[in-house]
């Protein structure tokens, strides 16, 4: 009982460990598009901003931008989860057909990931708005 224990924690740990380290290199890649759009756009939000755009429709602008980058992956992501987890549970479960699990995400871990993968974009956004709003 206590080697299981001890397992799952491992287990756990582990994968705490994995997902900071994904989030992490997430937050610098959207970061580093995002940048590399500021950067790029300098004349064109100088234009904008000569015809009228305000600070607030910036912010809006790149936070849309990073949007555009994280929802179409959080809906691909949910809907590999399915057949993913069903073979996981199908090659861990093949010897004991009395446990059944069904391979749908429980609705917290769904919860969980979009709100995870709501608040990147909104992190790795802040310092290029700082930026386009300096320009």
């Amino acid at each position: 009982m206590k080697l299981s224990s001890a397992a799952s924690l491992l287990l756990g740990l582990l994968f705490s460990i994995i997902i900071v380290l994904f989030v992490v290199v997430s937050i610098l890649l959207i970061y580093s598009l995002l940048m590399i759009s500021v950067e790029t756009k300098t004349f064109e939000t100088g234009v904008l901003r000569l015809l009228g755009l305000t600070k607030y429709d910036c912010i809006q602008m790149i936070l849309i931008q990073s949007f555009f980058y994280v929802v179409p992956a959080i809906i691909l992501a949910y809907l590999a989860s399915i057949p993913s987890l069903y073979g996981i549970f199908a090659a861990m479960f093949a010897k004991q057909p009395e446990i059944q699990v069904a391979p749908i995400p429980s609705a917290g871990a769904t919860v969980k990931a979009v709100i995870l993968g709501l608040t990147i974009p909104v992190i790795s956004a802040i310092i290029p708005i700082y930026k386009a709003l300096q320009k």
